[in-house]
């Protein structure tokens, strides 16, 4: 809470005149006449006046004290940024050779509202290749200045210098600035860096923020970018001797750097290209939009933040000092937010701190306020993270690491009816509701939302409700709110799975995308996105609930089908948020399983052509594990590992042609399986059922004959004297079985078209218990369901034991096995989740706006 600043004095225009009043009654009382027709109190009010602009500036004596005290904390306003854009230089004629493009380029933009062009000036070399016809040099707008005689060395401690020209612009580029110290003749080999300036030989000096800690020799300044001011080392000892180095008496000081930028540079496409800088036979043009460009902090701004840097003193601890930080390492990036990484992430490391970042977008990109997606994602580049991350890095606590990453973003349409009064204009409420929405459902702080969207907020229909409704007097009512994504797993979902580490985290494989719920299937969010193919299998890493198996929280692998039918297989060890290639094989992989082999992660790949291993880390070799010597080219259908109840490093395969199920209990190494039935059995899935001390394999058949119950499962336990296959077909009645999964001592079975059976393992009379065609599964005709392809049972977390079903029409889930509903689609009408890392922003809102006398 902030303390209530008095002014010094108070008094206005008319307390003025009523004192002067008083006065003039009490010490001259023949002085009758005071109205405002008299001369002496046209007199009273002119001085009253002149009083009152006296007092106006006296009170802003502690304003001017707040920001002298700033200054003396060394809080400087955020300079300008220039924007860069990729500048194509190509050919102009046919002939093709080498043609070189010097660094400082100039390149203007022709037409725009703005009389005077803007120039952009690459920074870097490049070449124009004999036989190549294009290159692209990254350029930026603004103007260079080189080698600026600041002034000449004093010798003293504390010397100021300036720049002629402020501010100076800020880039992507690491050495944007560079300070130089001439040196004397004759000592150019004891310059650790150094830069030739006319006929003489300057020293490269290091920019610091503070002089706090540098050693006594370290060859240092400090930059106010916003005012061009350098400061070298002061002395605070009392005696003059500076606490580092300083310029020697008479040593040149010159300076190279840029200055101009802003908001201006952010030019549309194709709008550089005329050269500023001749280059016979070549043009040039920027295909894409130049971006970054950000126009030098509001001094209102500043005296805002300065509180706040107070606190932070430029070191890293809490989390809003890595928030302040990361927002002033670099102007392309507007906010940030920063979390402990344990605290949400299971696979998260001790003492880790993820810092999320959102990009600065200009008003030119935000046309009519709207913030689209594609310019903030344009804008989050590697180079600004990087250059964050190093900052961060060099301002940390001791023993704490710290990620620096882009956010990611969930597009919302709201979609509404509004009945608004009969004298209202509908075009006119539209449009201010339109403005309402897209200024409050904004990544980036807008008038409406001072601080912009907050991470992981949700977004409920209330909310709409109530900015609708409170927030525009002529509307009479709003119904049917709705809330419409991109994207969400409900169509075709091939695969499921359940975290076992990660509280409440599932994923679905739809098409091309990976989505990924953190909530019990509330919300999904695309974690992984495979353009042409088709995501096919997904597993997560098996919970460490036995030993002999070793924890991996966070680790999944993810299997796409790529258009010639071949596989590709993927991993991520932080839930889906970056992705590994492993291998691209040219068979289909059926299954996949995780194993160790010698303390590493693998993967046991089900393929039509063989048994394959494959190490879990990027450029892995599949190999192939032999499994029938007779046949080693026999296809398999599905893979499971396991580590019984003593220990035993198992691995069981289906052959695919009916040819029976193998088992290994040497962790599945070449030359240790054998055959242990179903022979002549079409077994299409595999599961391990850990029940106490035993251990019981089960597998699911194929039924080719749809008109036909199917063969349901069977089980067998292991480790006995023989393998003893059970049918477990009573009560089946849904054709191929597709996936097993289990819910305790609960059997859990996908299948065809019966939807989802359930089979009480432990219970007498073992019997499927069938699927209700009212339970909500999606239907394919009135007695059949759609085919269910995969199953997950959910792991720790509020929704323990809730089973997700992956359907052809989509992802559903149940609490109680009975009552079935669709997951979150593409349209939802009560809340829209996300991620504690993630932004909600808009997309196209929709709002249909009638007059009340227009309604039937």
């Amino acid at each position: 809470m902030s303390l209530p600043v008095p002014n010094l004095d108070d008094r206005a225009f008319a307390d003025l005149v009523r004192d002067a009043r008083e006065r003039i009654a009490r010490t001259c009382p023949e002085w009758t006449d005071l109205s405002v027709h008299d001369p002496g109190i046209t007199l009273v009010e002119a001085f009253a006046h002149l009083t009152e602009v006296l007092l106006y500036r006296l009170n802003r004596v502690p304003e001017k004290t707040y920001v002298e005290f700033l200054n003396l904390l060394g809080v400087a306003r955020r300079p300008p940024a220039a924007a860069w854009a990729g500048l194509v230089f190509g050919r102009a004629g046919e002939d093709r050779p080498r043609v070189a493009i010097p660094a400082g380029t100039a390149v203007a933009g022709t037409g725009g509202a703005d009389p005077r062009p803007v120039v952009f000036v690459t920074t870097e070399s490049a070449e124009l290749a004999a036989g190549a016809a294009e290159v692209t040099v990254r350029g930026y707008h603004c103007d260079v200045v080189a080698g600026e005689l600041l002034g000449p060395g004093t010798g003293r401690a504390g010397q100021i210098l300036r720049t002629a020209h402020a501010p100076l612009v800020t880039t992507t580029e690491a050495y944007d600035v560079v300070l130089g110290v001439e040196v004397p003749p004759g000592t150019t080999g004891e310059v650790a860096a150094g830069r030739d300036f006319g006929g003489r030989t300057f020293e490269i000096w290091a920019a610091v923020s503070g002089f706090a800690g540098v050693a006594p020799d370290a060859k240092v300044y400090q930059l106010d970018r916003s005012t061009g001011t350098v400061t070298f080392a002061p002395a605070v000892d009392g005696g003059g001797v500076p606490v580092a180095a300083v310029p020697a008496a008479g040593r040149e000081v010159r300076l190279w750097y840029r200055t101009g930028g802003g908001p201006a540079g952010n030019v549309a496409p194709g709008t550089l290209t005329a050269l500023r800088t001749p280059i016979p036979g070549v043009t040039v043009t920027n295909p894409q939009a130049a971006v970054g460009g950000r126009a030098l902090e509001p001094i209102e701004s500043a005296l805002t933040r300065g509180p706040y840097e107070f606190f932070a003193l430029r070191r890293a601890v809490t989390a809003r000092d890595f928030e302040l930080l990361a927002t002033a390492a670099s102007p392309a990036v507007a906010r940030a937010t920063a979390f402990t990484r344990s605290a949400m992430w299971a696979f998260a490391h001790p003492g880790e701190v993820e810092v999320v970042l959102v990009p600065h977008v200009g008003a030119e990109s935000r046309p009519g306020g709207r913030l689209p997606m594609a310019a903030l994602l344009a804008l989050q580049t590697e180079d600004v993270r990087a250059q964050t991350q190093a900052d961060l890095d060099t301002r940390r606590a001791l023993g704490t690491r710290v990620l620096a990453g882009w956010a990611r973003y969930k597009p919302v349409s709201v979609r509404a009816r509004v009945v608004v009064g009969p004298h209202e204009d509908p075009d006119a409420v539209r449009r201010r509701i339109n403005d309402r929405l897209y200024g409050t459902i904004s990544p980036l702080p807008t008038p409406l939302n001072p601080t912009g969207w907050a991470f992981g907020e949700p977004l409920r229909a209330s909310n709409v409700y109530r900015l609708l409704e409170q927030a525009e007097p002529g509307v009479r009512y709003v119904d049917d709110v709705r809330f419409v994504l991109d994207e969400a797993p409900d169509q075709v979902v091939r695969t499921v799975a359940a975290d076992q580490y990660q509280a409440d985290t599932w994923y679905a494989g739809a098409g091309e995308l990976l989505f990924r719920s953190t909530n019990g299937g509330d919300g999904w969010e695309p974690v992984g996105r495979f353009p042409g193919e088709d995501v096919r299998i997904v597993t997560v890493a098996p919970a460490a609930a036995r030993p002999g198996i070793v924890a991996r929280p966070g680790h999944l692998a993810a299997v796409s089908r790529d258009q010639d039918g071949g596989s590709v297989v993927r991993i991520s060890s932080d839930l889906g948020e970056t992705w590994t290639l492993v291998a691209a094989l040219e068979p289909a992989v059926a299954d996949v399983a995780w194993i160790d082999r010698e303390g590493a992660a693998a993967l046991l790949l089900a393929t039509d052509a063989g048994l394959y291993a494959v190490a879990a880390q990027a450029g892995a070799v599949p190999l192939q594990i032999l499994v029938d010597q007779a046949d080693p080219d026999r296809g398999f259908s599905g893979v499971r590992a396991f580590v019984s109840d003593r220990g035993v490093h198992g691995v069981a395969v289906a052959a695919q042609a009916q040819q029976g199920v193998y088992l290994s209990v040497l962790g599945g190494a070449a030359g240790s399986f054998s055959p242990v039935g179903l022979r002549n059995v079409d077994v299409r899935t595999l599961e391990v059922q850990l029940d106490g001390p035993a251990t019981v394999l089960w597998a699911g058949a194929g039924e080719p004959d749809a008109s036909r119950p199917g063969q349901g499962c069977q089980r067998a336990r292991l480790f006995e004297a023989s393998v003893q296959w059970e049918k477990m077909n009573a009560g089946w009645t849904g054709g191929t079985c597709w996936d097993i999964a289990f819910d305790g001592p609960v059997a859990i079975a996908a299948t065809q078209s019966g939807g989802v059976l359930r089979l009480d393992s432990g219970a007498p009379g073992l019997q499927w218990q069938p699927a209700n065609v009212n339970s909500g599964l999606p239907l394919r005709d009135r007695t059949r369901f759609m085919a269910v392809t995969s199953l997950a049972v959910s792991g720790p977390g509020t929704h323990r034991g809730r089973v997700l079903a992956g359907t052809a029409g989509g992802a559903y889930r149940t609490d109680d096995g009975a009552a079935w509903a669709q997951t979150a689609g593409r349209e939802v009408r009560q809340a829209v989740t996300i991620p504690a890392t993630w932004l909600l922003c808009s997309a196209e809102h929709a709002i249909d706006v009638v007059r009340a006398d227009a309604q039937s």
